[in-house]
């Protein structure tokens, strides 16, 4: 569920190993932990996406309104089915009849920016809606605003070292490609990173307006998002807003892009292999957001600033470890949950040739 290094492919975090198209999106944890540690249900706007034929989760996605969720274009295929999972922490891979139905909802409409370009993952963002609320079970967070996406920057700017710790101020999370034995994890896996500035993002292919640049803030541990992972949350915590009862959570971010997983981890003093990892900027994508809402609803009431926020009982940014207490190593599954790499598009000769050739889907 963590970050992987972008070699000669691109990652787009999305699909699991039984998914087969031409790009095939993977990310995986790297050095997370379980979410269940911490809270039973520490992050109740997590939501995930079922493969097609497979009782297993293909990419990640986010609760955002009573019936909507946020995730990644590049989640937005035929190898992934139609029933959204949200308002659990637990999602038992290979047998989902052991999953409660009140987990399980019925995506009824899909919508992908129409401007999404699959080489340079611009805008990948995308929304489902589902059958039914899901907030029963699950609580939406609140996307971040244009002015707190800036606050969020000047944060990077202030706390990130290249080559020594920096401050763990982003979160992130999913059932990617698990490191213990390369299959996706029933636990919700989460993971601590750092916010870098958009002026020292070490990727090939990179758009502030587009991407928010994360990756491990401890020098010497790699922690990122894998295959899986695709489509799934990125949160910053305002400071301003500590005190709300959402804690000042916020979503600036939807896994999209970044470096393979076991590549990066094997090649730690190597620094091509070393890329950042690219999350959907979703401050720049509210308007669409909610234009695409109103559209299918019919009615303009619905609002983003409306949006009540989750009542949350404990800060993950307190309670989540910044270290695992073992550090993990990546297994190479074959899988393609949550990253798409390029190495299924291209030769390895025109890869070469390719100036973006560093880069994966998650």
């Amino acid at each position: 569920m963590y970050k992987t290094t972008a070699i000669a492919a691109l990652i787009s975090f999305a699909l699991a190993p039984q998914l087969a198209f031409s790009a095939t999106p993977q990310t995986k944890a790297i050095n997370g932990t379980n979410a269940t540690n911490y809270d039973s249900l520490l992050l109740p706007w997590q939501a995930a996406i079922k493969q097609t034929n497979a009782d297993a989760t293909g990419c990640g996605a986010v609760v955002i309104a009573s019936n909507w969720v946020v995730t990644a274009a590049h989640c937005d295929v035929s190898a992934l089915g139609d029933v959204v999972i949200a308002g659990t922490s637990y999602i038992p891979q290979g047998d989902f009849s052991k999953l409660d139905a009140k987990y399980k909802f019925t995506v009824i409409k899909r919508f992908h920016h129409s401007a999404y370009n699959s080489t340079t993952f611009e805008n990948d963002v995308a929304l489902f809606q589902v059958d039914r609320s899901m907030l029963n079970v699950a609580q939406p967070i609140k996307i971040a605003t244009v002015g707190e996406q800036q606050s969020a920057d000047n944060n990077f700017d202030n706390t990130w070292s290249q080559g020594s710790d920096s401050k763990a101020n982003l979160i992130a999370s999913g059932w990617g490609d698990t490191v213990a034995n390369g299959a996706f994890p029933s636990e919700l896996q989460v993971v601590k990173l750092g916010g870098i500035p958009d002026g020292k993002c070490n990727n090939k292919i990179y758009n502030s307006d587009y991407f928010v640049c994360a990756d491990s803030n401890i020098a010497d541990l790699v922690k990122d998002v894998c295959a899986g992972d695709s489509g799934g949350p990125l949160i910053w915590q305002n400071p301003l807003n500590i005190a709300d009862t959402d804690k000042g959570l916020r979503l600036v971010g939807i896994t999209s892009n970044g470096a393979d997983c076991k590549i990066k981890n094997d090649n730690q003093n190597n620094p091509y292999y070393q890329l950042h990892g690219q999350f959907t900027q979703l401050s720049s994508y509210r308007d669409w957001i909610e234009g695409t809402i109103h559209a299918t609803e019919g009615d303009n009431s619905f609002s983003l600033n409306a949006v009540d926020a989750p009542t949350i009982t404990k800060d993950p940014f307190m309670v989540v470890a910044d270290r695992p207490s073992a550090k993990s190593q990546p297994v190479d599954s074959g899988s393609s949950g949550g990253s798409v790499p390029l190495f299924g598009l291209f030769s390895l000769a025109a890869i070469g040739l390719m100036r973006r050739k560093d880069i994966h889907q998650k």
